[in-house]
């Protein structure tokens, strides 16, 4: 679980977080919600640590991160994975030399042992048999499964906008590949998306963010009967799906 208790954040005067607190659970697909410029992504960075809180705290389970030693922060660097927007592999890798990647350097394991991981992990995302192949030889969508798995091991799993540049169909899958091995491995999920499909069929716990401020949190079931909350109103409103949706209630 990770904990986030009254985050401050500000760039150049202007505040862009304020006194976010929130509870990312366990086993569950934790989402971040809101428009553009809302904080989404200031949080994601501060949760991974890429940027500093002004002030607040950063739980992990019982350690405090914003009070880590440079080494505890290397140690538990171990246990993120971050899956990226663009599924960002190396063209120069094999499939199986991606899945590899972060292992060289974060592992003192041998050759064998580490393809061993990696071909755990492909096998989990249904890619096994593309071991061999280069990135530029798979789909949009057998790129983000080979992203998933090279996420995969570690115990929180980061996900900015894993539905960006994929299909309808193709999400559809991503996103049921990402819940089913969040609640099979145990693993602590945070999704950063606007992707409404993947908000009303995988959300298990949503932080709606708006001007730097989470104004609601909820589930999936939920969301759409928060008629308390004018900003996330408005927000459902403007998307399509959730639009024709609240239409037919």
């Amino acid at each position: 679980m990770i904990t986030v208790k009254n985050l401050h954040k500000s760039f150049d005067g202007k505040t862009v977080l304020k006194d976010v607190s929130m509870s990312f659970r366990e086993g569950q697909c934790n989402m971040l919600i809101g428009a553009s410029g809302s904080g989404k992504t200031v949080l994601l960075n501060m949760l991974i640590g890429l940027t500093t809180p002004d002030s607040g705290e950063i739980w992990y389970d019982n350690d405090e991160f914003t009070q880590m030693s440079e080494t505890e922060k290397k140690l538990l660097h171990q246990k993120i994975g971050v899956l990226f927007q663009g599924s960002a592999l190396f063209d120069f890798r094999t499939v199986l030399g991606n899945v590899m990647f972060p292992m060289d350097f974060l592992t003192d394991w041998s050759e064998a042992e580490k393809k061993e991981k990696a071909r755990y992990l492909l096998d989990k995302v249904n890619v096994k048999d593309s071991e061999d192949k280069y990135p530029d030889e798979l789909s949009g969508g057998m790129q983000k499964r080979v992203g998933i798995a090279r996420a995969l091991d570690p115990s929180y799993l980061f996900c900015d906008e894993p539905n960006s540049g994929l299909d309808p169909q193709t999400s559809i899958v991503i996103d049921k590949l990402i819940s089913s091995l969040t609640k099979e491995l145990g693993i602590t999920t945070i999704m950063n998306t606007h992707d409404m499909n993947s908000i009303l069929e995988i959300g298990d716990n949503i932080g709606f963010l708006h001007q730097g401020t989470i104004l609601w949190e909820g589930d999936r079931h939920s969301i759409l009967k928060s008629a308390d909350c004018q900003p996330l109103n408005d927000f459902l409103c403007s998307n399509t799906l959730a639009r024709n949706i609240l239409q037919k209630k």
